[in-house]
């Protein structure tokens, strides 16, 4: 299974990396669908301590498409919107959380504070400050990928050539460009 997740989450990696040099905001919300959903599913076949974050970005990937089709029009998506995409954040860390042999906190609440982090990011139509958010969701990913066993590597690796490629695009369009 270790295999399985190491080629989604690089498969995740080439996409979010891609995504994040792109200029315009629907582009950029349609690669984090693809990025979100391989992520989701590289953390789902490590199974144990890893399924929160799977089951989180399973959310995040239907919220980035529903997202994409508003943004694509040039429509920030209605606020109703983000607030049912806040309680399934919420429940799913509540359902996960439920069904948890162990629970560790903080660890097992990450993601839900990395989804909260990305919610803003993913439901606005400003891409710098898209890319801002996506930097504090990315730093909260990268510790829960490398604080609990089995840690998440290919995760690990494609968060943090996201961080970096976040960093390229901050400084590309949001530093030089001003």
């Amino acid at each position: 299974m270790n295999t399985l997740s190491l080629i989604f989450g690089y498969a995740a990696t080439a996409t979010a990396i891609v995504g994040f040099q792109l200029k315009k905001q629907h582009q950029i919300i349609m690669s984090q669908f693809f990025s979100n959903a391989l992520v989701a599913l590289s953390y789902i076949v490590l199974s144990g301590s890893k399924i929160a974050g799977g089951v989180t970005c399973l959310v995040g990937a239907a919220q980035t498409l529903i997202n994409f089709f508003y943004l694509k029009k040039d429509k920030t998506p209605p606020k109703g919107l983000t607030l049912v995409f806040l309680a399934a954040y919420i429940g799913a860390s509540v359902l996960t959380l439920s069904l948890a042999q162990s629970v560790s906190i903080p660890y097992d609440l990450l993601p839900l504070l990395g989804s909260f982090a990305f919610l803003i990011g993913v439901s606005t139509k400003n891409s710098t400050a898209t890319r801002y958010w996506f930097f504090a969701n990315i730093i909260i990913w990268i510790v829960y990928d490398a604080a609990a066993a089995p840690v998440a590597v290919a995760n690990l690796v494609t968060h943090t050539c996201i961080l970096i490629s976040v960093v390229v695009g901050i400084v590309r369009y949001d530093i030089l460009k001003k």
